[in-house]
């Protein structure tokens, strides 16, 4: 794998000397604030990226509001941000897109009843116009402090399996749907584990694996395994690789899993890196370290489309979003 190649920094869409990497920053929409965090991103079946993030004034539990970008497939810019909904009075975040295979396209996200993640309520929003309008948001689950962080995953049965996490009791579970995705069940709960944000990705026909960042000491993240399309998960263990406590994204390519994330554990969130295992995610390799700026630089949101480019956004300094793309042969 390469090593320390950084990302441009400019604003502008570009490629480094080798014209593998480019890289553009988002903004937030006028008045919405200076500050944004938690990013996600899919490409859609007409090609199309479209990443969402939340945006807010000074402090991220308080008056912060959920945005969007689109990339237009063909088309090197991406367009000017705009607001999934008006201003509620109440503090969004976490925002998660995924696309059905009918072309839907939802939205989850958490609404915020206190002042704190564990007073956060799950709710949904619909789009059957590749998200240009939006459908007005529905609740999806009872319970306060369920928060999600990452896209659900298609069963083989048609089902949804979302991975989420309890935020008042530190703990990693999965809530399962059927058509039309609007009521859903807790499937499994990771309990007694302080393990909470889990990525899901599939790597097989019936296998899954599931990496959850770490929730306190030791500074590691785990990792589970579903060989029978998520009908049992393995205990998580403990992989080698370090965490300072911050959003981590997987995804798979060919017979290779990659994780990104911050390759430290100390009390800081860069820099940005990823690693690669095969499909055991037993043994990882030498990081690549994507962003080495002394910034904040997390909570990524990536993902290896059919042409076999990656394509990732994640928090700058929390002043922007950074999107990158790169082909996945720079990975070694």
């Amino acid at each position: 794998m390469k090593a320390d190649l950084q990302a441009g920094r400019d604003g502008k869409a570009g490629a480094d000397e080798s014209g593998a990497l480019q890289a553009q920053f988002l903004y937030n929409p006028t008045g919405y604030g200076f500050y944004c965090h938690a990013p996600t991103l899919i490409k859609m079946a007409n090609g199309d990226l479209l990443a969402a993030w939340y945006a807010y004034p000074e402090e991220e539990n308080k008056g912060a509001s959920l945005v969007y970008a689109r990339k237009r497939h063909g088309q090197s810019e991406w367009e000017p941000t705009r607001a999934v909904f008006g201003p509620s009075g109440l503090s969004a975040g976490n925002p998660v897109l995924f696309q059905l295979p009918d072309g839907q396209v939802w939205l989850y996200f958490v609404i915020l009843r206190g002042h704190f993640w564990n007073d956060a309520e799950l709710y949904g929003a619909s789009s059957s116009d590749s998200g240009q309008l939006w459908s007005s948001p529905m609740k999806l689950w009872p319970a306060r402090g369920t928060v999600v962080r990452h896209p659900p995953v298609v069963l083989q049965d048609g089902s949804l399996l979302l991975p989420a996490y309890d935020e008042g009791g530190r703990e990693s579970l999965l809530l399962s749907s059927r058509a039309p995705y609007t009521e859903w069940r807790e499937s499994c709960r990771f309990a007694g584990l302080p393990i909470i944000q889990p990525a899901l990705i599939r790597i097989g026909a019936r296998a899954l694996a599931l990496f959850f960042r770490p929730f306190a000491e030791p500074r590691r993240i785990w990792r589970s395994f579903s060989s029978d399309d998520g009908a049992n998960w393995s205990a998580p263990v403990r992989t080698a690789l370090p965490n300072p406590l911050a959003g981590l994204a997987a995804f798979s390519f060919g017979d290779r899993i990659a994780l990104v994330y911050n390759h430290t554990e100390e009390h800081r969130r860069y820099p940005l890196s990823i690693a690669l295992s095969d499909l055991t995610g037993i043994s990882w390799g030498a990081p690549w370290h994507l962003e080495t700026i002394e910034y904040e630089v997390s909570y990524p949101s990536f993902l290896c489309d059919v042409d076999g480019q990656v394509h990732g956004v994640y928090s700058y300094n929390r002043r922007m979003i950074k999107y990158v793309s790169f082909a996945c042969g720079l990975l070694g």
